[in-house]
């Protein structure tokens, strides 16, 4: 695009109509305008330094890179810190694919660090998506760093080994990164893909995983437990095939676990069951739309002691998070699928953990569970996920019996989801997901801390329409058949540097309306659409006063070098008062920015399309429960 001159003036006048910031040069002495820009520029940078300093109150943040980025998990830290985990797309300069993505962050949103780490194989570079985190401890209850795992999507061909686990120091620098799979000798087929979904550190010190794997030419989707030493040394990793519907040399399973707990000893009736785990999820027959919620109590090797089928006998349902409750039962949380097409519900389980026998199930209409499910003050239960009729994050807060004490929505314009929420020792919640409506890039880790009751002085949010019923659909069995896969892989891994920034969008919210967040006007700093003395301010506040970024970045980027720095603050000076150059397009008016190739995502559905669309060989990641 050409810069803008003063030989057009039917031109000048036109825009000077419609954009009344322009400016006609005007000839000046360049020694004296130079310094008189730094004057001023000074001169604004100690006006805008007065009374700088964040609220607070920080309720809602965007946190990311110029790339695509979300929090799948969120984990409360030892030191009263919060660490997220996601998947990052690599920087332009490298191989496309996705990486780990940490950010320790406070309970008000500040960065405390962010880390990026990439996968390598002996095929090359691999997509490292991870889905959930765990602090580790030693055996005197010091903390040792964190566990990550997720799938590992090869760049050239499958895997027998696609389920990862990463550990990090207590600063999220890298210590391992191993991947573990085989050969299922049931149905003579080896791994394809895999996921693993949720991390846990058991009461031993190992690390327990739960997740999936697909079988060679999609013979099955097996369910696993995968237990690994703090050294990453595999002591086991099991397969659960239903065996309603294995038959010889095939096993038609489609299951998979999305949530494990460790439980201790317990006994009821003179019976004792040993300590084990829990584990969560749905099976079915493959090709079969129909599926059932199951739960499995197994010893600590993995080895099944209870399995129970719940939900809707007539059409499918999900098993997606388990929580052990202070009374001792299991709170299952999932989704029931409505056959007429409308949007799933979210079905609440309380059941017995030495039997399974259940207690209660409540189902609940305009809410779309997709994070876990939590125990927080007095025995009650929160929920993240999103709005199923629109793009929007939401809560919902349930007291012990079932009933409803709020759902509410939360976002902007364009898609936004919570994956994950934590009661925090003040009594406030802390939500994490996405959003497609303030970003970096196109999908940014989207950050909300609201009261307990939902509610967000100062921001916008609504409340959800709930259609709350309980049903009574008995529980059923079923026998698992166990294989044991043996293959462990010590990977390469490497640290990039995600240049991760964090912006305040409420209680001084970024303005997107009416343009879509990445459009914009060159220089336009505070995005009113005008380039003047405010935006010079914007800037200076943002580089010396902690002040929020503009809305895009490239907004604030008035020289075009690519920086957003002092010498933009000069060069806007310049062209207002000193007949500087004007900026480079988008400028005459809001436009993207030329050089961006990533677009905005404006809708679920885009956001579901660009995940499937940057991931190779990605049909395991669709068994990832996010309620899609």
């Amino acid at each position: 695009m050409s810069k803008r001159t003063s030989t057009n003036q039917s031109s000048a006048q036109e825009s000077s109509t419609r954009y009344p910031y322009r400016k006609t040069p005007r000839s000046s002495n360049a020694t004296v305008a130079d310094r008189a820009a730094f004057l001023f520029l000074f001169a604004i940078l100690g006006l805008s330094l007065l009374g700088s300093g964040l609220d607070a109150q920080q309720n809602m943040k965007n946190l990311g890179t110029r790339g695509f980025e979300i929090s799948m998990e969120m984990t409360p830290t030892s030191d009263g810190n919060y660490v997220t985990v996601g998947p990052v797309t690599r920087p332009p300069n490298m191989p496309p694919g996705f990486d780990i993505y940490l950010n320790k962050i406070t309970p008000v949103g500040n960065l405390i660090w962010s880390r990026q780490i990439a996968g390598f194989g002996t095929q090359g570079n691999r997509n490292s998506f991870p889905l959930s985190i765990t602090e580790t401890y030693d055996a005197a209850g010091n903390s040792t760093g964190y566990a990550v795992t997720g799938a590992i999507f090869p760049a050239f061909s499958n895997s027998q080994h696609p389920i990862f686990v990463a550990t990090t120091d207590t600063n999220g620098f890298p210590t391992g990164y191993s991947s573990y799979g085989g050969f299922d000798f049931l149905v003579n087929a080896g791994v394809m893909s895999g996921v693993g979904v949720q991390i846990i550190q058991t009461p031993q010190g190992e690390l327990a995983i739960c997740g999936s794997v697909f079988l060679d030419d999609f013979v099955g989707q097996i369910p696993f437990i995968l237990v690994v030493q703090n050294d990453l040394s595999l002591r086991f990793l099991r397969l659960y095939h239903d065996s309603r519907y294995v038959t010889p040399f095939a096993a038609q399973v489609a299951s998979h676990f999305a949530d494990i707990e460790a439980v201790g000893q317990t006994s009821a009736s003179g019976v004792v069951i040993p300590d084990g785990f829990v584990v969560v999820g749905t099976t079915g027959k493959l090709g079969d739309p129909f599926t059932e919620i199951v739960v499995m109590r197994t010893d600590i090797d993995g080895n099944p002691l209870m399995v129970g089928l719940y939900g809707p006998q007539q059409f499918p349902s999900r098993g997606t998070a388990l929580t052990v409750t202070s009374a001792g039962n299991l709170e299952v949380a999932g989704l029931v699928i409505d056959p007429t097409g409308a949007p799933p519900s979210t079905i609440v389980l309380n059941l017995d953990t030495l039997t399974g026998f259940q207690f209660d199930l409540d189902l609940y209409q305009g809410f779309l569970t997709i994070g876990d499910i939590r125990e927080i003050t007095n025995g009650e239960f929160i929920l993240s996920g999103r709005n199923p009729y629109a793009p929007d994050a939401a809560l919902m807060r349930i007291k012990f019996n079932g009933n409803l004490i709020f759902a509410r929505g939360y976002g902007g314009s364009h898609a936004e989801i919570f994956t994950d929420v934590h009661e925090m020792p003040t009594g406030d919640l802390y939500a994490s997901g996405a959003t497609t409506t303030w970003c970096r890039g196109p999908v940014d880790e989207y950050l909300v801390r609201t009261q307990a009751d939902g509610l967000i002085s100062g921001c916008v949010e609504y409340n959800l329409n709930i259609d709350h019923f309980t049903d009574n659909y008995p529980e059923r069995g079923t026998e698992m058949y166990v294989i044991d896969l043996p293959e462990v892989v010590a990977e390469v891994y490497d640290l990039i540097d995600p240049q991760t920034l964090v912006d305040l969008i409420c209680p001084t919210p970024i303005i997107v309306w009416p343009i879509p967040w990445d459009w914009f006007v060159r220089g336009d700093f505070n995005r009113d659409l005008v380039v003047n003395v405010a935006d010079v301010v914007g800037t200076l506040d943002r580089l010396f006063g902690g002040g929020a970024a503009s809305v895009p970045e490239e907004a604030a980027d008035a020289n075009s070098d690519g920086n957003n720095d002092l010498a933009d603050a000069i060069y806007t000076l310049n062209y207002l008062f000193n007949a500087g150059t004007a900026p480079l397009a988008p400028f005459d008016a809001p436009g993207p920015d030329p050089s961006n190739t990533q677009g905005n995502i404006l809708t679920m559905e885009g956001l579901l399309q660009y995940l499937q669309g940057n991931l190779t060989g990605t049909t395991g990641i669709q068994a990832i429960d996010l309620g899609y």
